[in-house]
């Protein structure tokens, strides 16, 4: 599968990933559909599914729908239950099986009220940036047998930008346990691989400007997980890619990078 991107001016972003019509992408970007006929209407997607679409290349397969929603009234999991076969404890399950998890934003970000904590002070800036920043897009799957290629998907609806995504998984790393933990690695393998496409140093930019003390947090976290851990990271995303993974070098390369344009432009 390979994504490509194509900026049409006056108009959302046009995004298409190449795929077989009854695969699992164009079953996700028919599934994306059910998600808007819900009539959710301050909602974003984020997740595996939106750095797939982020990429320029091919990522790991995923089979979930992850989304975000702003809306208050009704409640986003509400307005999903419209359209759901049935409750989950994270959101809902579509009739076809497709599992919607669903992560509610506080419509206005107020930094006074936020927690203590630093790992709820993170997820909570983290994914009301997501929120705030995410693009318009018109997500494609194209895809045919005997080279008759043809439109097998598609959906508009509102991205997480690759700086969110970033922020958000760096976020959830240190907070999973128990049976999560093994997402630690996909986490830590999206970062990689979003860091690695940003050819344009926006990541960086955008963390720069994003509100509270997320982007200072992010510097540290980019340094801890892909510089000062770079040989546990490596084993971690070699679990994920297999042959394809990067070795410590790389990610360090990568890490270094980052940390170095953050920094100055924090400081700058």
């Amino acid at each position: 599968m390979r994504p490509m991107d194509f900026d049409v001016s006056g108009e959302p972003t046009l995004i298409v990933l190449t795929g077989d019509p009854g695969g699992v992408t164009a079953s996700l970007i028919a599934s994306l559909s059910e998600v808007a006929r819900a009539g959710l209407t301050d909602w974003a997607l984020i997740g595996g599914l939106a750095v797939m679409a982020r990429l320029s290349e091919s990522h790991r397969v995923t089979g979930d729908i992850d989304t975000l929603s702003r809306q208050v009234d009704p409640p986003p999991k509400a307005a999903l239950l419209r359209v759901a076969r049935e409750e989950t404890s994270t959101g809902v399950l579509l009739s076809d099986g497709t599992k919607v998890d669903l992560i509610e934003v506080a419509p206005t970000l107020d930094l006074a009220a936020l927690p203590d904590g630093t790992g709820q002070r993170m997820f909570a800036l983290a994914h009301w940036w997501m929120a705030d920043t995410a693009e318009e897009v018109v997500l494609s799957v194209v895809g045919g047998d005997r080279g008759q290629l043809g439109v097998v998907a598609v959906e508009r609806l509102r991205l997480a930008t690759p700086a969110a995504l970033v922020a958000a998984k760096l976020q959830s790393i240190p907070a999973r346990r128990a049976r999560a933990l093994d997402k630690r690695e996909s986490d830590a393998y999206d970062v990689y691989r979003l860091l690695r496409a940003d050819r344009d140093r926006e990541i960086a930019r955008a963390l720069a400007g994003a509100p509270g003390d997320l982007g200072p947090w992010c510097r540290g976290a980019v340094h801890e997980l892909l510089v000062a851990n770079a040989a546990r990271s490596a084993r971690w995303l070699r679990n994920v890619a297999g042959d394809a993974a990067p070795d410590s070098g790389d990610l360090e390369a990568v890490g270094s990078l980052m940390y170095e344009d953050l920094t100055r432009r924090l400081e700058g």
